[in-house]
C-alpha cells in the first residue's frame, strides 16, 4: 500500500514564503497548501488556513473563507520540525524541501489531508453552483 506524503517546500512569496504540500498514497491526489508570514520578520507567525468540513457543512455560507480555519503551524508540527522550519525559512537564502513524517506532526496529518481533500471537492462543487447560478441568471 502507497503512504501519504508530507513535505513544506519553499516559495520564496513575501507574505507566503513556504507550501505545505501533501499526497494522499492510495488516490495520488496533492494537495497544496500556502504557509503565510505576514510580517516577515516575525519568525512565530507561520499559520496555514486549514479547510473546516464542519464549517462548509453549516447553513449560510457565503464564502469560501467561512469554510477556512486558521492554524499556527507551531500547533501543527511538533518543537523540532517547527525550528526546522523556521530554520530554513529565515536562516538561509536557498530553496527547500522539508520532507515530513507522522513523528514531525503534533496533530494527526491524515485528517488534515482528508479534509483537504474534501475541500478540493468541495471548491469544485462551489464553482459549478458558482457557474450554473451566473448561467441561470444571464437567461
Amino acid at each position: 500500500m502507497l503512504q501519504n506524503a508530507y513535505k513544506i517546500v519553499s516559495s520564496f512569496e513575501a507574505n507566503c514564503p513556504a507550501e505545505f504540500v501533501m499526497k494522499d498514497g492510495k488516490k495520488q491526489k496533492e494537495v497544496t497548501i500556502g504557509i503565510w508570514n505576514p510580517e516577515p520578520d516575525d519568525r512565530d507567525d507561520l499559520y496555514v488556513c486549514l479547510f473546516n468540513p464542519a464549517e462548509y457543512e453549516s447553513p449560510g455560507l457565503n464564502d469560501w473563507d467561512d469554510a477556512l480555519d486558521v492554524f499556527q503551524m507551531d500547533d501543527i508540527l511538533t518543537p523540532d520540525a517547527y525550528e526546522q522550519l523556521q530554520s530554513a525559512l529565515f536562516d538561509y537564502d536557498d530553496h527547500f524541501e522539508m520532507a515530513l513524517s507522522k513523528k514531525d506532526f503534533s496533530i494527526h496529518p491524515t485528517e488534515i489531508l482528508e479534509d483537504e481533500l474534501k475541500g478540493e471537492l468541495a471548491k469544485k462543487e462551489m464553482r459549478s453552483i458558482e457557474k450554473q447560478q451566473q448561467f441561470d441568471m444571464e437567461m
